[in-house]
């Protein structure tokens, strides 16, 4: 019943903010299964804030957000198992934060625009050394647009696969996994897969564990900086 509550109000969030701009909404959402979409249209709007993060506490459920605008912001606390995440953000100067805790996620990302900020740890907190706990998930980023700013921690990294897709000049996309994933499933303990189109974009990959980790890079374009480190030492670096 909370859920259909939940879906309804979204509806109401979308018209008014299509109305005019500054708007704040708070969503908490517990439940075992279902679909939400949650979208906000307009320019300078928030979803949740530093200290207290929209949160869905959930199992088994697909949840869908789309910020379409400039300068808007959201922090999503995701704590769960099965989700299924698909977020878009269409615009510029966007900053969207998440923290995630949680196994066997599906998590879609896509960014179109310029100077956007996104960050991936388990406190939303820029800097925070606290990083996600994520487990056999699937982390895939498209980005279309320039001058966007990426960073991703993920702690305990086991079984996890990240694909990134980026399109566009001067991005920075940071990504440290850290964990100790062993046995037959090691060879995707870490694994990251990154195409690059565009010049002048920034890479830094850093993955560290007890067993193999996987790198493959895709590069066209020029004056691309990519650092990538594997290491078997269990070190966890600052940040992301």
């Amino acid at each position: 019943m909370k859920h259909q509550f939940i879906r309804a109000f979204t509806l109401l969030i979308l018209l008014a903010t299509a109305a005019r701009g500054q708007n704040q909404l708070y969503v908490n959402q517990i439940s075992t299964s279902g679909t939400t979409t949650l979208v906000q249209t307009g320019t300078s709007n928030r979803i949740g804030s530093a200290g207290t993060p929209s949160e869905i506490t959930s199992d088994n459920v697909d949840f869908e957000l789309r910020q379409v605008g400039n300068s808007n912001e959201s922090d999503f606390s995701f704590i769960g198992n099965n989700l299924t995440l698909l977020s878009l953000t269409t615009g510029d100067s966007n900053i969207s934060k998440m923290y995630m805790t949680g196994a066997s996620n599906d998590i879609n990302l896509a960014f179109t625009g310029n100077s956007n900020n996104f960050l991936l740890n388990k406190t939303g907190i820029t800097g925070s050394t606290v990083k996600s706990n994520a487990t056999n998930s699937n982390i895939d980023l498209v980005v279309a647009g320039n001058s966007n700013i990426l960073k991703f921690g993920i702690d305990d990294g086991k079984y996890n696969i990240l694909n990134y897709n980026i399109a566009g000049s001067t991005n920075t996309v940071t990504s440290k996994q850290v964990g100790n994933p062993s046995g037959a499933q090691a060879g995707t303990g870490h694994d990251q897969t990154v195409t690059i189109t565009g010049s002048t974009n920034t890479l830094d990959i850093y993955q560290a564990g007890i067993e193999k980790q996987t790198a493959v890079l895709n590069l066209t374009g020029s004056s691309n900086t990519v650092t990538v480190q594997q290491t078997t030492a269990a070190a966890v670096p600052a940040g992301p």
